[in-house]
């Protein structure tokens, strides 16, 4: 099984390809949106990967909920934190 990655900003954590995000992600949009993504997904799309035009601007519309709503977790610092 191939994963890709969580589809909110900035996570890195892989998940299963018919799952749109990681289960903190996935908790933190609110229902409205959780339904949008269910009601947009085409069963199957991630094995064809040709997502659907209402998919593709549901993904959108949810990113830009996302960015309205949370600020960017900065990355954590690079290098020996304690030299």
């Amino acid at each position: 099984m191939t994963a890709h990655t969580c589809h909110w900003p900035g996570c890195k954590v892989h998940v299963p390809p018919r799952l749109w995000g990681c289960a903190p992600h996935w908790a933190m949009l609110p229902w409205h949106l959780r339904k949008a993504i269910w009601d947009a997904y085409v069963p199957g799309q991630e094995i064809t990967k040709t997502p659907s035009a209402a998919y593709i601007e549901t993904a959108y519309r949810v990113e830009a909920w996302i960015l309205a709503n949370y600020k960017p977790v900065p990355p954590p610092p690079q290098g020996d934190l304690f030299a």
